[in-house]
């Protein structure tokens, strides 16, 4: 093949990184954990916060865990903000259901069917002032204010109670083994960051329910942004606000071991199916260019091996004249360097 596709992976026998380990340590612990709780995936972009999480989905659909997956960013394409947080909300139930339907684990009766339309219902027309409005507000608690305040906390102390009910009715339907529910929210580092913000605070107030665990993928920056109407700028000052309210939605941060991915054995398959065998000696050399410019990042080693085949194919097309016997490791690393340090390049070029 000329080209690597940047899809996350699905199954553990697609793990060319060798993070199956970090994945079995987060499905021991979330599976023996106190509920409700919240884990946070953190990485910037492209690092593998999709492929932990698929590995875990992998894990639990074995377990008796109920999952339920939403992908953030389909719910922010193509719609005006104030409708992304309730799609995303409805989303996790409607979801919910599927995946317990495919799994024949879904024996919820007919009064529970009816509290979970109302549920569903409730959410789909949710405004987002309801939930933006209850920032750092107990639901729990009594409410100060206007009236408009106050019913927004009822209907929210409402909507928790009854989603609570469906999934006290799940886990205790001697019917089927499920015991606990993880919710997967995927891609919110990819939907703009006062939305990503958001969601969270809608998590927080509306789906802390026992019972449950929250498997958040996550780039504190992008939350940082998004943060930045309510405390300004970040800065030495008030950077304990922006971290107190990370750390009062995440119980569990866990960041992405990109440090300790194997590379070199992902370098070597990626760049077998584009075509390129290198020797056993080599393996070293062409995993060093690529700790030296680009980085571990997966999104962007597959980004650079698209460039690398590109240029092994122009190569292909040049005459027999103009074709110059290249070395690839050569071209391989001069090519991180284009890449990565630009100016240096270009004095390269201009010198050479």
């Amino acid at each position: 093949m000329s080209s690597i596709t940047d899809k996350p992976i699905s199954l553990k026998s697609e793990d060319l990184l060798k993070v199956e380990k970090y994945s079995l340590a987060l499905s021991n612990f979330i599976t023996r954990s106190d509920t409700p709780i919240t884990v946070g995936l953190q990485g910037e972009w492209g690092t593998g916060k999709t492929s932990l999480m698929s590995l875990l989905l992998e894990d639990f659909n074995k377990k008796d865990i109920a999952c339920s997956w939403v992908n953030t960013w389909e719910y922010s394409m193509f719609r005006d903000a104030n409708e992304t947080t309730p799609g995303v909300l409805r989303a996790m139930l409607e979801k919910l259901k599927k995946s317990c339907v495919d799994r024949g684990v879904w024996t919820l009766k007919d009064e529970t069917q009816a509290k979970f339309k109302s549920a569903a219902k409730f959410l789909g027309g949710l405004a987002n002032q309801i939930v933006a409005n209850q920032t750092g507000i107990d639901v729990k608690g009594a409410a100060e204010g206007i009236s408009g305040q106050e019913k927004a906390i009822a209907e929210i102390a409402e909507i928790k109670a009854l989603i609570s009910d469906i999934i006290n009715d799940l886990i205790n339907d001697p019917k089927n083994p499920i015991q606990k529910v993880v919710f997967f929210v995927d891609d919110l580092d990819r939907i703009p960051p006062g939305d990503a913000v958001e969601v969270l605070e809608a998590l927080k107030n509306i789906f802390d329910i026992p019972k449950c665990v929250f498997i958040l993928a996550i780039d504190y920056d992008v939350v940082v942004k998004g943060l930045e109407s309510k405390f300004g700028p970040k800065t030495e000052e008030n950077e304990r606000e922006f971290r107190s309210f990370f750390d009062k939605i995440i119980q569990v941060p866990f960041s992405m071991p990109t440090g300790t991915y194997d590379i070199e054995n992902f370098l070597v398959e990626k760049l077998k199916t584009i075509g390129v065998e290198i020797s056993e000696d080599d393996k070293k050399l062409y995993t060093s260019a690529v700790r030296h410019t680009i980085g571990f990042n997966p999104r962007s080693l597959k980004r650079y091996l698209n460039s690398f085949s590109l240029i092994n194919h122009l190569k292909e097309v040049e005459s027999d004249e103009e074709a110059q016997q290249d070395d690839d490791f050569m071209l391989f690393a001069i090519l991180g360097i284009q890449i990565s340090y630009p100016k240096i390049f270009r004095l390269l070029s201009q010198k050479f």
